[in-house]
């Protein structure tokens, strides 16, 4: 299986007459893709901005980022299952928006606040402040439309987005271009190593999809890295922003970026295996079983596994540890941490001797202090917070992606 991703490098967005990309700059015919984004008609008004790095902005009530993508063929949907016909994700030509994402925010219960400041010091927690954003809100044109009904209508219309800006690198040469495949046998002495990837999925506004079908009741499942990196995988996780996994950051799971880069010279990537994060305790050892099992049955000699939320989602790495640990598979993990404003509190809600190897992306309730920013995107208040423009303090848990545990940071460790 062999996937290639044509890359075009984006380094300012505008408005204009034209939703074209020329050189390196995207130009967005506002009107135009708001009717593209809606042909159903669900929403009542669809804003559109733009938000670039450096900028003195908020962006709040953050639901989704995806990247603007495009098949070679215009039948086909980087989003199989979910935005077109079923197919297999993961061969084949992709083309890619890079420096560019496009973001869905909307405000009501069920789906806990979101922030990304593109400058000032709460601009270091997140990636995506060093993107050039394009922020869609959209407000249904039922008041009464239920959560099921708005979370389908602003998914469809965030994928909607993300071709329809990614279609504008057709026809173009790409400033670079990405070869992932596994194809070529690796040096016999080369250790097998896979990814166990737990997905947050426990019910609505709390979901994962994969091949557009929630994994809600998901027994583990091996996957090609590549469906990974080609939109089989998509997010409707709303909970908890600072531990989110976006589209975006499946689309760029930094934890397959780095095992691909070793594959054949350090490990040998012997695939992932996807698993969910389950609410009880039988299905959290089941699960562990199962993805222990897939892992022996393609000879891994090593693990890595990540999870998405925290809490009680700490058991399913430490059962997977365990389980792993029978199968004679030593494992590593990466994981968030809950330690209380001054980090001196216990960290994790479950723990094993055997986790002996694990990576901490961060303490959730670290508090920081943000400044006043002159424009706020996709809202105007949050959460104790009546005029999100104003400078407050807040702990990490609500910075977007800021602790996620797939280690798409634009922070780092250093020993001293």
């Amino acid at each position: 299986m062999e996937l290639e991703l044509l890359d075009f490098p984006v380094q300012n967005v505008v408005f204009g007459e034209k939703t074209a990309l020329e050189g390196t700059v995207l130009t967005i015919n506002r009107e135009e893709m708001a009717r593209a984004i809606d042909p159903d008609g669900f929403f009542a008004d669809v804003q559109i901005d733009i938000a670039r790095p450096g900028e003195p902005v908020r962006i709040i009530n953050i639901m989704d980022v995806m990247q603007p993508r495009c098949k070679e063929a215009d039948e086909e949907s980087p989003y199989p299952g979910m935005f077109s016909p079923m197919r297999l994700a993961g061969t084949g030509r992709t083309r890619v928006l890079r420096g560019v994402s496009v973001m869905q925010t909307g405000r009501r219960q069920g789906i806990q606040e979101g922030i990304i400041d593109m400058s000032g010091p709460g601009a270091a927690y997140s990636l995506f402040s060093s993107l050039c954003n394009v922020v869609l809100r959209c407000t249904p044109a039922d008041p009464n439309a239920g959560n099921g009904d708005f979370d389908a209508a602003t998914r469809k219309s965030l994928l909607a987005a993300a071709l329809y800006l990614g279609r504008t690198a057709r026809g173009q040469q790409p400033g670079s271009v990405q070869t992932f495949s596994t194809d070529a046998p690796a040096d016999a002495c080369l250790r097998k190593v896979v990814y166990i990837y737990y997905l947050q999925s426990q019910g609505p506004l709390r979901n994962t999809f994969l091949y557009g079908k929630d994994v809600t009741s998901l027994l583990p499942t091996l996957l090609h890295p590549n469906e990974v990196l080609d939109g089989a995988i998509i997010s409707g996780n709303y909970i908890i922003a600072c531990q989110k996994n976006p589209t975006y950051l499946h689309l760029n799971n930094p934890v397959i970026r780095e095992l691909y880069a070793r594959h054949g010279k350090t490990l040998d990537f012997a695939g992932v295996v996807i698993a969910n994060e389950h609410s009880t305790l039988f299905d959290k050892r089941r699960t562990a079983e199962f993805a222990a099992k897939l892992a022996r049955q393609v000879g891994a000699e090593g693990v890595v596994m990540t999870q998405e939320g925290g809490g009680h989602a700490d058991s399913d790495l430490m059962f997977c540890t365990r389980a792993c640990a029978a199968q004679g598979i030593p494992s590593v993990m990466l994981i968030n941490e809950l330690a209380g404003p001054e980090g001196d509190q216990p960290s994790l809600v479950d723990t094993t001797p055997l986790a002996r190897h694990v990576v901490s992306t961060g303490n959730n309730d670290q508090i920081i202090d943000l400044p006043g920013m002159a424009t706020v995107l996709g809202g105007d208040c949050l959460l104790r917070v009546p005029d999100a423009s104003r400078p407050f303090s807040t702990a990490l848990g609500r910075m977007y992606t800021a602790t996620n545990q797939l280690g798409a940071y634009r922070l780092s460790a250093t020993a001293f």
